[in-house]
């Protein structure tokens, strides 16, 4: 590629050969208008007059073809470091993101901006769709590619990319590969597959919460060489964070209706309906409460609810329409929505609605990584907002149960081995529904998930993407009526499908004599061919078994190693607390967890403690 100077020199070339629009009085002045390359494509691209401390170190490592690992505060601008270098370089940039809501916003923010090389690929798409997007993709329409990473699970889709120039691969809330984050998805460890398949030139990683064993063990199961770790920091001054401890659930609910009634939020910008004050509770004042539990979530609400404010309840439990009918509520701004979401954790990636202005946390999250992670969603807008978390000693207690509840050992792991082995499936392929699972186990689902992991890492099973039970297909006639598939095993499967007797995936596989991962495999390249289009819940775990139980019954306690588990997440915990029960500045303990070099002395000035020495 050449060194950056070289490739800046040739952008400033044909960026001052092209008619780039002139500067907007608004955007760009005299004494601001841009000097360098860089900042010629800001502006021509996205008609920002500078760069926001730290994306040019990162834009610029990533034309300097290193690798690289960011970590950037929410809402700081963290992907204008990918977009922009994928507009300067050649060949595409594939975007890995974990919500097809988030890549969807992505990409029609960019197209608002009038930048057309961009494209979306994902499950939602109709056939026809999907082949329009690859037709540009290969017309060379296309600069960056947003896909999930279940979507890599076709090798005819990794070929069709190999096909072109990958210059950048960009994996969006990297978090996600770590066996212990909690949006945890088996399609991101397979992501290693796929970087050894496309051999990008550049690999870079994005996230607004990884401390540094979290980058370590990302990086690990990645196996990414020598990246370049940039981080901005995890403050955000616009964000005020304070803590309010309470003895009982009764002083709880007192300090969240004084919060509520009488904390004034400045320079919120939000039009008031009933009140002179921008006071947290006020109609038109939006925020989020998170509890620990479904139980909490309704109670609280319920008791909003009775004192006037427009507040619903947001869990796991309620019927998707009912979470649909939440969150637009939520998202309306007229007199008809909602001001208060008081909800688990499962409200959660995705809300991006840009002037939240408070998050309050009714109990200890289990780590600092979530705390951040929920209060970031507050202040996107840029303005002032409140971050509150209500502390009582007894909520450690709910976390410690937790501990106990999914803490492995090694009877579990060899009671769970016994009941996958027992499981219907094809070859070393199991095919498990969840409630199944828990029902022969006797373990509740985090349990297991946590099991896995333990198994996973010891090498006696592999996870794969999850895989629908029953399927429904729809045959495009005009191509089944002029060629059939080249790969015989295709053309079975498709007269299989053709004869309509067969309904579920194992049925299949035994029809054809494949497993379910081979399975899907030949189903994607089929519909990638336009033979077909397949729907179906993907409502089953597809587990590999590669060793057995009775080899995991000779393993000594050394060998299984799941103590570090418990100390763990009681180290997670503590760390928590200690935020909780500081005396001198919440900042300065959010930065040193989160690897920043900082002074004991340093104070950020406006958390609460910082706030009340000020006032003394």
């Amino acid at each position: 590629m050449g060194n950056l100077q070289d490739l800046l020199k040739e952008v400033d070339a044909i960026l001052k050969s092209t008619d780039a629009p002139a500067p907007t009085p608004d955007v760009a002045t005299s004494c601001d208008a841009p000097t360098d390359a860089l900042l010629e494509a800001l502006h021509t691209h996205f008609r920002y007059p500078s760069f926001r401390a730290g994306q040019r170190e990162i834009i610029e490592a990533v034309l300097e073809s290193q690798n690289v690992f960011a970590v950037f505060p929410t809402g700081h601008g963290k992907s204008l470091c990918y977009q922009l270098p994928a507009l300067m370089l050649p060949g595409i940039t594939v975007v890995i993101s974990p919500l097809i809501s988030l890549m969807k916003d992505q990409v029609d923010a960019l197209r608002a901006r009038g930048i057309e090389a961009v494209s979306l690929i994902n499950s939602t798409q109709t056939w026809d769709e999907y082949r329009g997007e690859l037709a540009r993709l290969k017309q060379g329409a296309v600069k960056l590619l947003y896909i999930s990473p279940e979507r890599l699970r076709s090798r005819r889709f990794l070929d069709i990319l190999n096909a072109f120039p990958i210059s950048l691969f960009v994996i969006d809330e990297a978090h996600c590969i770590s066996q212990w984050g909690r949006d945890f998805r088996p399609a991101y460890l397979a992501l290693r597959d796929t970087i050894d398949v496309l051999h990008p030139r550049v690999i870079a990683l994005f996230t607004a919460t990884a401390p540094p064993d979290i980058r370590e063990e990302v990086l690990s199961l990645l196996n990414i060489p020598t990246p370049r770790i940039l981080t901005q920091g995890i403050e955000r001054p616009n964000l005020k964070l304070s803590v309010q401890e309470s003895e009982d659930e009764e002083t709880k609910y007192q300090l969240l209706e004084n919060f509520l009634k009488f904390t004034t939020i400045e320079n919120s910008g939000k039009p008031l309906k009933t009140s002179p004050s921008n006071r947290a509770g006020d109609i038109g004042q939006n925020g989020i409460i998170y509890a620990g539990r479904r139980r909490e979530t309704e109670e609280i609400a319920n008791y909003l609810q009775k004192r006037g404010f427009r507040a619903d309840f947001y869990h796991a439990g309620l019927e998707t329409h009912e979470r649909n009918r939440v969150q637009e509520a939520f998202f309306d701004d007229s007199p008809n929505g909602l001001d208060i979401v008081v909800a688990t954790n499962a409200f959660g990636m995705g809300i991006d609605k840009a002037d939240i202005r408070y998050i309050v946390h009714w109990t200890l999250t289990g780590t600092l990584e979530e705390y951040c992670q929920e209060a970031g969603r507050a202040g996107r807008d840029g303005k002032t907002a409140a971050c509150m978390l209500l502390y009582c000693h007894e909520d450690r207690g709910l976390h410690e149960w937790f501990i106990k509840e999914n803490a492995p050992d090694g009877p579990s792991l060899l009671k769970l081995l016994k009941v996958i082995e027992n499981f219907k499936g094809t070859d070393r392929y199991r095919t498990i529904a969840g409630n199944e699972l828990e029902w022969m186990s006797g373990f509740k689902m985090t349990k297991i998930q946590v099991c896995l992991s333990y198994l996973e890492k010891l090498g006696f099973l592999k996870r794969w993407y999850n895989v629908p039970s029953q399927l429904s297909v729809t045959f495009r006639a005009f191509r089944m009526d002029t060629t059939a598939p080249e790969d015989t095993g295709q053309q079975e499967l498709l007269n299989h499908l053709r004869a309509g007797k067969l309904t579920t995936i194992l049925e299949f596989c035994e029809a054809v004599g494949l497993n379910p991962k081979e399975m899907m495999e030949q189903l994607a390249e089929l519909q990638s061919e336009g033979y077909i289009q397949y729907w179906g819940q993907e409502d089953l775990m597809l587990i590999e078994l590669i060793h057995d139980s009775e080899l995991f019954s000779t393993l000594t306690e050394e060998q299984i190693e799941v103590s570090d588990y418990v100390l763990r997440k009681r180290r997670q915990i503590d760390k928590v607390v200690f935020y909780a029960l500081e005396a001198t500045c919440r900042v300065r303990v959010m930065r040193d967890y989160f690897g920043e070099e900082v002074d004991e002395n340093y104070r950020c000035g406006t958390c609460d403690l910082c706030q009340n020495r000020r006032d003394i």
